[in-house]
């Protein structure tokens, strides 16, 4: 008895070891595959550069490498990432708060919304890049200013789908539970939330690139620190890699912010069913 108990645990083993291997290597196929197309492009840019274009305009890959390795070695770009990061956090909690208080409230009243909606609607066709100086006027050189411009951009966004997820809760859903005796806060809580929460981690996840330019063009405009100073600075000294140096380090600004936005995203949407499955396989 053993012994069978033995044979058959061993095939039971084996089978799923190998299905973890094959498993492991389908996830580091699909990452090739994902990564060819900029490996391509890197290696493409550095064949070019000074062939195809001159390297004073575009520079090349290593160059930008050796440029970052040089700035964070020495710690030069220490001081303008603390301060371009804070002007992040601020402005994009302080707009996607304001965004949620907002968008719930005129979703919820519509005597609100009618009165409001107009002036909402009329700012918010003003192009916020054009309230840069004025925010700086207001609120010196120092972060405020980036803080403002990013938290105005980010707002509108996080604010429109925040409204239009409120405003779809169904009706009848709605009537169904206050017959059934809920409050105004269970109401909150156990109908409006969940319903609207997709239509806000959705503003949420658009707003993270819209917070980057808004602290990004504040900082162009007048800054005494900040990735957008630097990258200004670098641009006038007709320094390509410190140029692209820059942008490198934004963009993992907003890949990291969309990475955690989709893992909240996914935590707190555990219970929403996907109404349809993609073929994994073509």
């Amino acid at each position: 008895m053993n012994d069978l108990a033995t044979t058959v645990s061993e095939p039971s083993a084996a089978a799923t070891s190998a299905a973890r291997r094959r498993s492991l290597a389908g996830k580091a196929g699909r990452i090739l595959v994902r990564l060819l197309p900029g490996l391509a492009i890197l290696a493409f840019w550095q064949w070019a550069s000074g062939r195809l274009i001159k390297e004073i305009y575009v520079s090349k890959p290593t160059a930008v490498a050796a440029r970052l390795y040089e700035l964070f070695a020495s710690g030069e770009i220490y001081p303008h990432l603390l301060t371009t990061g804070e002007e992040l956090v601020l402005g994009y909690v302080i707009g996607v708060a304001g965004g949620i208080l907002g968008g719930y409230a005129l979703g919820r009243s519509p005597r609100l919304a009618s009165i409001f909606e107009p002036y909402v609607m009329a700012f918010y066709g003003i192009p916020k890049i054009a309230l840069a100086p004025l925010f700086i006027i207001w609120f010196g050189i120092g972060i405020g200013s980036k803080v403002a411009l990013a938290s105005i951009m980010v707002f509108f966004l996080v604010f429109y789908n925040v409204y239009t997820g409120v405003r779809g809760v169904d009706r009848e859903l709605v009537n169904l539970t206050l017959v059934m005796g809920a409050n105004q806060r269970q109401l909150t809580y156990h109908v409006y939330f969940p319903a609207a929460a997709p239509y806000v981690l959705l503003g949420m996840r658009m707003a993270v690139p819209y917070s980057v330019i808004g602290v990004i063009v504040g900082e162009f405009t007048s800054s005494i620190q900040g990735l957008g100073l630097f990258i200004h600075e670098a641009s006038s000294t007709y320094d390509p890699a410190g140029v692209f140096a820059g942008i490198v380090i934004l963009l993992a600004f907003v890949v990291a912010a969309n990475f955690l936005a989709g893992r909240l995203e996914r935590r707190l949407l555990r219970w929403k069913t996907p109404m349809a499955s993609a073929p994994t396989d073509i």
